[in-house]
């Protein structure tokens, strides 16, 4: 085989490594987004916990991705604590380490529960991330 071949064979198997690398990446533990269904004008929401942050992402808001609640871990899962309030305004909630929801882990999705609901609401992975970093390359 000529050089030539060669380096055409070894281009593609970089370019599809790369393209295979992050949704690698995505379909292991809690890596990636979560999808968290439509919202009501219809854009798809995403979630994703990174840290000790639960953040949200609706690619079609053209409005970049929020941390949204503080997490915590508590047992075989994490806990999302209520928001600091503004400085402006008091609450009988300020100052409590306040539960609000609760999330695990398990069979390769998100579950929540929110409030003192004992439903949980399961979110699935999104193993293909390639269309929400593109639509956050493009709205940037």
């Amino acid at each position: 085989m000529r050089t030539r071949g060669k380096l055409i064979i070894t281009g593609f198997g970089a370019l599809f490594a790369i393209f295979v690398a992050p949704i690698a990446w995505s379909a292991f533990g809690t890596n990636g987004y979560f999808y968290a269904g439509r919202c009501i004008c219809g854009h798809d929401s995403f979630v994703r916990i990174q840290g000790d942050g639960y953040f949200k992402y609706s690619p079609g808001h053209a409005v970049a991705e929020d941390r949204a609640f503080t997490i915590c871990r508590r047992g075989d899962g994490w806990c999302v604590l209520i928001p600091p309030h503004s400085a402006m305004f008091s609450s009988p909630l300020d100052g409590q380490d306040k539960v609000i929801a609760r999330l695990r882990f398990r069979d390769g999705a998100l579950y929540e529960s929110w409030g003192s609901s004992t439903n949980w609401e399961r979110l699935p992975k999104v193993y293909n991330i390639w269309p929400i970093w593109a639509a956050k390359l493009l709205k940037e």
